[in-house]
């Protein structure tokens, strides 16, 4: 199990912290960007879901996506490196 923070995330893609809120234009369509940069393609329409979720909930789970794959893929990074490890021997950290 790994611990996903999406503006964390997000400030990888980018190379350091974004300056627009994640609910704002400005803030969805660099996200967004960023994502398709890195091979996350969001489709315009998703169907009924597109009706109920938000917008910031799907960049988010996207966000997490790509961390996943980074995981599996063996080139994510955690924070704080390494990881702190709590007394029953789990490691804690944030991964990216």
């Amino acid at each position: 199990m790994v611990e996903v923070h999406p503006e964390v995330s997000f400030a990888q893609l980018a190379g350091s912290p974004l300056p627009d809120g994640k609910r704002t234009w400005a803030g969805v369509h660099h996200r967004r960007r960023l994502l398709a940069e890195a091979g996350v393609h969001l489709w315009d329409d998703v169907g009924e879901a597109g009706r109920h979720a938000a917008v910031d909930d799907v960049l988010d789970a996207a966000a997490a996506a790509w961390t996943a794959v980074r995981v599996a893929t063996g080139t994510a990074t955690t924070l704080p490196n390494p990881p702190a490890e709590y007394s029953d021997g789990w490691p804690a950290a944030i991964w990216v």
